[in-house]
Parts: structure tokens; C-alpha cells; sequence
């Protein structure tokens, strides 16, 4: 049998998370709690959140570029921020990036492309050679 004391704690509980999400704060204080969370976990060496991982390519290091353009562009700030601390890093290199990209792809930006992240940029090229050339660009290994 609930306890009324227990009634209350969730009925409390419940009021307050609907206030926070009324108020659009609810997915920023859960962010900060799980981040705060992970970070007493991590001093107290239970969990090592940021492990070690392989060197990444340069490749490999646009394309965290692009995905966090892209999380930038579309308001997904928390997301990105987290992103950002699972790479291990709480800035990546925004300047300059887009030109070394459009660079290693041959590409040139408009005045209109600039307005769009990058990745969506690429997207909508391929989209648009499909519909244009009715085949399919073929994939090549790197």
C-alpha cells in the first residue's frame, strides 16, 4: 500500500517537471543534471565516460565538423554540447572548416549555400544529381 507521503512526493514530482517543461527548461535541467551526474561518476573513476579512443582522421574530424554545424543551425544546442564532450573537446575547429571541406570536395559556395550548413548542402547535391541524371552516383571505398 502507497504511503500518502509517497502520493504526494509524486504527485510534487510531477507538478514541477510540468512546470519545467511549460517553461522549455525541462530538456536543459536534464541535461545539466545528467551531465553533472557523469561528471561526479567520472571523479569518483566509476565510469570513465570519455574513453579512450582511436586518433581520428581528418576526415573523420570534418565530418564531427559538419554534424555539429549542423546540430548548431538546427537549435539542437544540448545535443551538440554533449557531442562535443563525448569527442573530448569543447570546441572544434568552426573556423576555416568549411572552406577546407568544400576544398577537399572541389565544391565552391554561393551566397545561398552559405546559409545552410554543409551537410545539408552536400545532401541536397545528391538529391538533386539523382533527379537530374535519373542514376545513381556510384560509391566508391576510401
Amino acid at each position: 500500500m502507497e504511503r500518502q507521503t509517497d502520493i504526494v512526493d509524486r504527485e510534487l514530482h510531477e507538478a514541477v517537471k510540468r512546470s519545467l517543461i511549460d517553461k522549455s527548461t525541462w530538456n536543459s535541467f536534464a541535461s545539466t543534471v545528467e551531465t553533472e551526474i557523469r561528471k561526479i561518476l567520472e571523479e569518483k573513476d566509476v565510469i570513465n565516460i570519455i574513453e579512450k579512443k582511436p586518433e581520428l582522421s581528418e576526415t573523420n574530424e570534418l565530418i564531427n565538423e559538419l554534424i555539429s554545424e549542423y546540430m548548431d543551425f538546427m537549435g539542437y544546442k544540448l545535443t551538440n554540447s554533449m557531442f562535443k564532450k563525448e569527442l573530448g573537446t569543447t570546441e572544434l575547429k568552426t573556423n576555416g572548416y568549411r572552406k577546407q571541406m568544400t576544398s577537399l570536395l572541389h565544391l565552391e559556395d554561393s551566397d545561398e549555400t552559405l546559409k545552410q550548413p554543409l551537410l545539408t548542402v552536400l545532401i541536397s547535391m545528391f538529391k538533386n544529381n539523382y533527379e537530374h541524371n535519373k542514376e545513381p552516383l556510384e560509391i566508391y571505398p576510401i
